[in-house]
């Protein structure tokens, strides 16, 4: 089993389905509401963790968490180094999904901006595991010290830049694969967003990334992938699926990757899985409830397949 040691956020979702996103000034009625788990930290965590993978989760809850600790704990999680903040609530993310699959979504972080580097001591930075993930939903300094400690301990490091923040170059060059988004990848090179699949192509291609390689999802067209010692792009593409709900799909993608990298994997046979993993997890609702297990993933079609 791949070790993986998450470092991230934790939220409560509160989740709206609607015909339509509202515009700015409008009042639309919600078809249905959910309250789950979520969080980018949880979620990757959740999405290895159903692969196989042994997973511990690194972050901070408020002291009304207890049930979201119960149900990563229920999903195969490591929830011992999540600390207790009861200075702060648990982060609150609200999630507007419409028709199409398509959502907004505004997040609250309460304790995940308390977590800092004191809720990673010494002999928990010498343990980080084989595959590390880390993302932008908490402190830059603590992002900063993951990625940096990771490359001295020879682990493989995933950060999921998201949400788009600027980032020391030094970092960059410590990580091992960059995970963006076509927003978060125009954002880090402070350049306009893609307008399409050609042109997400063309802007990869010429970044100027330390990174040894950056995959970028890119939803229902799947991910690009540019390895440092390869030339060009690789375009994997997505199968066809009816998406229902696109919220957690990077997430999805994000823990896939590392299970797969901590089995050895080649980055290639990884980004393939990863967006099979994700293709799977839009046909449902929620972010974790929808995160495939390894026996759907390896199934010969995904659900909802048109």
């Amino acid at each position: 089993m791949p070790s993986i040691t998450v470092v991230g956020s934790v939220n409560r979702d509160l989740v709206l389905s609607v015909e339509g996103l509202p515009h700015p000034g409008e009042t639309v009625l919600a078809r249905h509401f959910a309250e789950g788990a979520g969080g980018k930290g949880a979620n990757q965590a959740v999405a290895a963790a159903r692969l196989g993978s042994r997973v511990r989760l690194v972050a901070r809850v408020g002291a009304d968490a207890a049930d979201l600790l119960t149900a990563l704990a229920a999903e195969g999680v490591d929830v011992t180094e999540v600390r207790t903040d009861r200075g702060h609530p648990t982060g609150l993310a609200a999630v507007v999904v419409d028709g199409e699959g398509e959502n907004t979504i505004v997040v609250n972080p309460g304790a995940n901006a308390a977590l800092g580097v004191e809720d990673l001591p010494e002999r928990l930075v010498r343990s980080l595991g084989e595959v590390v993930l880390v993302q932008n939903e908490i402190a830059p300094e603590v992002v900063d010290l993951v990625v940096l400690r990771t490359r001295e301990q020879g682990g493989t490091l995933v950060f999921n830049p998201a949400p788009a923040r600027p980032v020391d170059p030094d970092v960059l060059a410590a990580v091992d694969v960059l995970v963006p988004n076509l927003g978060e990848l125009a954002s880090l090179l402070g350049a306009a967003r893609p307008a399409g699949l050609t042109e997400a192509r063309e802007l990869l291609e010429h970044a100027a990334l330390p990174c040894r390689a950056v995959v970028v999802t890119l939803g229902a067209d799947g991910a690009l992938l540019r390895e440092d010692h390869r030339p060009g792009v690789v375009h994997v593409p997505a199968p066809h699926v009816d998406a229902v709900d696109t919220v957690g799909a990077g997430d999805t993608f994000c823990g896939a990757l590392a299970d797969s990298l901590g089995r050895g994997a080649t980055l290639p046979a990884a980004v393939e899985r990863a967006v099979r993993a994700a293709s799977h997890a839009v046909t449902g609702l929620g972010a974790q409830s929808s995160m495939p297990y390894a026996a759907q993933l390896d199934a010969p079609s995904l659900p909802s397949a048109s």
